[in-house]
């Protein structure tokens, strides 16, 4: 009773105080699962957003433990999105005009606006505005996201890095800088593959 208050604030505590054994095994199957996908997904938007890998790990991390315990559903995962980092890429990299330290702020800076927003567009209930928006747009959205996030993986795959910033040019010189690509971490990325394709194809249960 002394701890309802409490609960109402941190629903997420009061499971894991009640926590049982039995639960552990599927537990940690989920966990791997969310791993396997949540944590590359996340180095991959950091890239899009133009900070450091590093800063996808910490912010797929802390969000999952801060909503575990302050979170009100057990199957939601919190993490980037593509959608936030490819809008704050496309706000924050004019601005910066190259600078990495004013990059920085600016990300830090409308990363805090846009988690007071969200708030703000909770309390008032203003989700419905996400009605609105056709699906030609979001189909557009995503796509673009997608191949920006394709291409600049290409990097990581064949193991060269680009020059330019931006997605046009990179496309046009993507010829030259093939060319430049390191026999070592191509042989990394296709045994990473091979793995894959064959967990698919012989343990499909385990993704």
């Amino acid at each position: 009773m002394k701890f309802a208050r409490l609960y109402s604030f941190m629903p997420g505590l009061k499971g894991l105080l009640n926590y049982q054994k039995r639960w552990f095994r599927d537990d940690l199957r989920a966990a791997l699962s969310v791993v396997a996908v949540a944590l590359p997904v996340a180095i991959a938007y950091a890239q899009l957003t133009g900070v450091n890998a590093v800063v996808g790990l910490y912010s797929c991390i802390f969000p999952m433990l801060v909503y575990a315990l302050f979170g009100s559903s057990r199957q939601l995962i919190v993490g980037p999105d593509a959608a936030t980092c490819a809008v704050i890429a496309a706000v924050v990299t004019p601005l910066a005009a190259g600078d990495p330290v004013k990059h920085w702020q600016l990300v830090m800076t409308m990363t805090g606006m846009t988690g007071v927003w969200c708030l703000l567009a909770s309390r008032f209930k203003l989700g419905v505005l996400a009605d609105f928006l056709s699906k030609p747009i979001l189909m557009g959205l995503l796509n673009g996201v997608a191949i920006t996030i394709i291409v600049s993986q290409f990097s990581n795959v064949f193991g060269f890095s680009f020059e330019h910033r931006y997605l046009i040019e990179r496309l046009a010189d993507l010829p030259h800088y093939m060319t430049q690509f390191h026999r070592p971490t191509i042989l990394v990325s296709l045994v990473a593959l091979s793995v894959f394709l064959l967990i698919k194809r012989f343990r499909p249960h385990w993704q």
